[in-house]
């Protein structure tokens, strides 16, 4: 083969090797939607992800610090009469007061370092009450108050059936709302804790109710299905669609049991599937959108803290005197004299809301959905907690003499 020949013939072969080396493969064009597509969808799916694990984070940091706000000065959750060995349930008047005497907090426990009240930086008081708390007994009691103590208790106010969660705008609203109202002024709403700094306003007397959180469900489940209430509703709205009557007679046991939408307390959830009130916490944690999910530790932590703060009484009507007498000393200007007038009052008081005709629940049914209220029982006890110290440290000197120890 001669050399022209020869460089010919490689010429050639590198002609064929670059054509197939640089070569463009043409692909359909579907297939590359199709990987544009898969690339989009990946790329959503870890953002998504991505996300959610940094909400869950969150929420697992807030749970596994100490608590920061802790009744009794202790961290985490609530300790139980098991966990407190030789105690009382520590969540009872006695038992909180046997936890302060042993851990030598009592000697230092004075009204003053307990009372937000002096905080107000207005003569009005602000109360966003709990949906089935027996805040209507409180309500009616003060209609009475308001003659003797001179205040006045406002029954109009603003939209009483307001959203969860109000936008700003709204919350605005009711803040200015209540700064121009008289002093001297009550404004009850069920709603939630607003923050009236953040809209250059001075803050009132925060007060509020709070009960144990499964009795509330059940309560509310048989308050929604109330005759008298469903016939002034269904008078004021004719056109609304009338539920079933298997529905106004369905047990809670029963939906319990059958795992009924209605009677489902998850834990996270934010969209219920019918408005049932079950996060107690959410009217002290306020508007924000971390206040939402249910049972959530992060929403539990911010309610705390808004009680700590801001509110001068929590208290609960199952501990009604307790709650009077916190009422009376820690709030003279409105509540004076509650605790020697209420005996009087008390068989008037007729609580609209009561259901006379609420079936037994089970205990086993109790249990069962207790289990789902872990955060929402720690947010109680801690107001209750909260309301033993205010008390005890009121009536001290009295209890030592009675050897309440």
């Amino acid at each position: 083969m001669s050399l022209s020949t020869d460089r010919s013939y490689k010429m050639k072969l590198r002609d064929v090797e670059n054509a197939f080396k640089y070569r463009r493969i043409p692909y359909p064009k579907r297939s590359v939607e199709l990987i544009a597509l898969l690339a989009i969808s990946c790329t959503f799916f870890l953002f998504m992800h991505t996300n959610k694990l940094n909400s869950r984070l969150k929420e697992m940091e807030v749970k596994l610090q100490p608590s920061e706000f802790s009744a009794l000065g202790l961290t985490g959750n609530h300790i139980s009469g098991h966990d407190a060995g030789k105690h009382d349930d520590i969540n009872t008047l006695h038992g909180t007061y046997q936890y302060l005497k042993s851990t030598g907090q009592l000697q230092d426990l004075t009204p003053s370092h307990l009372n937000n009240t002096p905080k107000a930086e207005m003569d009005r008081i602000f109360f966003p009450r709990c949906a089935k708390v027996g805040s209507e007994s409180l309500v009616e009691f003060m209609d009475d108050l308001q003659d003797v103590n001179n205040f006045e208790v406002d029954h109009v106010g603003m939209m009483k059936n307001g959203p969860r969660i109000l936008t700003p705008k709204q919350q605005s609203k009711r803040a200015r709302y209540i700064f121009n109202q008289a002093p001297g002024t009550v404004y009850i709403e069920h709603t939630a804790w607003i923050d009236f700094h953040q809209y250059n306003l001075p803050k009132p007397i925060f007060i509020n109710l709070v009960r144990d959180p499964v009795e509330r469900m059940i309560s509310w489940y048989y308050y929604v299905r109330n005759s008298y209430l469903n016939a002034i509703f269904y008078h004021k709205h004719p056109t609304a669609t009338i539920k079933p009557v298997a529905w106004y007679k369905k047990n809670f046991n029963d939906c319990v049991r059958n795992g009924d939408a209605e009677c489902q307390y998850v834990p996270g959830t934010v969209k219920d599937y019918v408005g049932n009130y079950k996060r107690q916490s959410l009217f002290f944690c306020g508007h924000d959108r971390d206040c939402l999910p249910f049972d959530s530790p992060l929403a539990i932590q911010i309610a705390k803290r808004r009680v700590e703060e801001e509110y001068a009484v929590v208290g609960t009507w199952e501990e009604t005197n307790i709650t009077l007498t916190v009422l009376e000393h820690y709030i003279p200007r409105y509540f004076a004299r509650a605790t020697k007038l209420y005996p009087l009052y008390q068989k008037s008081l007729q609580n609209r809301n009561r259901n006379n005709r609420k079936p037994k629940v089970d205990a086993d049914v109790k249990a069962m959905i207790r289990r789902n209220f872990t955060h929402e029982y720690d947010f109680y006890y801690f107001c209750k907690q909260r309301l033993f110290k205010q008390y005890i440290a009121l009536k001290r000197a009295e209890l030592e003499r009675l050897n309440f120890d």
